[in-house]
Order: C-alpha cells, then sequence, then structure tokens
C-alpha cells in the first residue's frame, strides 16, 4: 500500500469525521440517534474498494475508541462502541467492506445498481448489526430492536439515494480514485 492509498484513507476518515459535527437527532423510541455519519460508510466503500474502504472506518473506529470526540454529538470512546449504538458503529465496517466489494466488481455502475448495493449491503447489514447489538445491550427482544429500526428507513433510504449519486459523480469525475 502506497502513500496514495494512505492518503485516500486518511482523507476518508475525515470526511466521516466531519459529518459528525452534525448534530445527533435523538428519538423518543429508541436509545440511538439518527446521525448523518452512517452515509459516510457507503460512500467511502463505493470509492476506495473493501481493502482500503473497510481500512478507512477501522480508522475511525480506532479513533472514536481512543476517546476522541467523533460521533455525532461529540461523543467518543470505547464506552460508546459498547453502548446501544455499538452495533451501528461497528456495521460501518462492513458496510465499507461489503459495498467496496460488490461495486468495485460491478461490470456495469448504473444509479440502479449501486442504490440497490447501498440498499442491501449498506443498510440491510448495517441494521443486521445494529439491531442485533442493540438487543444484546438493552435487554430488548431482537423483534423490538427491528421495530426500533423502522424509524431510520425513511431517512436512511435518501442517504442511500445520495451516496449513490456522490459515489457516481465522484467515480466519474475521478476514475482512477
Amino acid at each position: 500500500m502506497g502513500i496514495r492509498d494512505l492518503t485516500k484513507i486518511s482523507m476518508m476518515t475525515a470526511v466521516m469525521a466531519v459529518l459528525g459535527a452534525i448534530p445527533p437527532i435523538p428519538l423518543p423510541i429508541s436509545p440511538v440517534p439518527i446521525t448523518a455519519q452512517s452515509i459516510a460508510p457507503m460512500i467511502i466503500g463505493g470509492l476506495l474498494g473493501a481493502k482500503r474502504g473497510f481500512l478507512a472506518v477501522l480508522l475511525f473506529v480506532f479513533l472514536v475508541a481512543c476517546s476522541l470526540p467523533l460521533l455525532a454529538g461529540g461523543r467518543g470512546g470505547v464506552g460508546v462502541l459498547f453502548g446501544p449504538s455499538g452495533g451501528y458503529i461497528i456495521g460501518w465496517m462492513l458496510v465499507a467492506l461489503s459495498v467496496g466489494y460488490v461495486v468495485s466488481r460491478m461490470k456495469k455502475r448504473t444509479f440502479f445498481n449501486v442504490f440497490c448495493v447501498n440498499l442491501l449491503f449498506g443498510l440491510g447489514l448495517l441494521y443486521i448489526c445494529g439491531a442485533g447489538y442493540l438487543a444484546a445491550t438493552t435487554g430488548v427482544s431482537i423483534k423490538e430492536a427491528f421495530g426500533m429500526t423502522l424509524a431510520f428507513v425513511p431517512g436512511d433510504v435518501l442517504k442511500a439515494i445520495l451516496a449513490t449519486f456522490i459515489t457516481l459523480r465522484v467515480l466519474r469525475a475521478v476514475p482512477a480514485i
């Protein structure tokens, strides 16, 4: 891995950190807030591919674990990773890995194809990780945890649309990314 790869990884980590400056929106039905940061793993994976995308989000999670207040609302520390939001945060790494893997192997990157990848491998995987961990950490049933996740769906579909648009525009503008 060369300096260009390391630069791309660190730049995408920085983008994810900047999205943490947008305040979270608390939900009365869930201990997990709505944040702008959940769009980043889809974009990062789509732009950098599986390996570099995973490493960019892993670096972000490592910095959060080191108590840097990079999460929405100025949160950070190992405690956040073991709290109700931890499954979503850990899931971001898997989202970047899976979206990156599938998008980088696509022969034809149409809006519809990349959007479907963002829905299935982005949001679908994120909800599985997040709801599963939410159920484990809060003591609610897995059914209730997935019910809480339904509140995120409308906004996350819009994020998937935006992530698809950004990914395709950047890949067309900078094909060698």
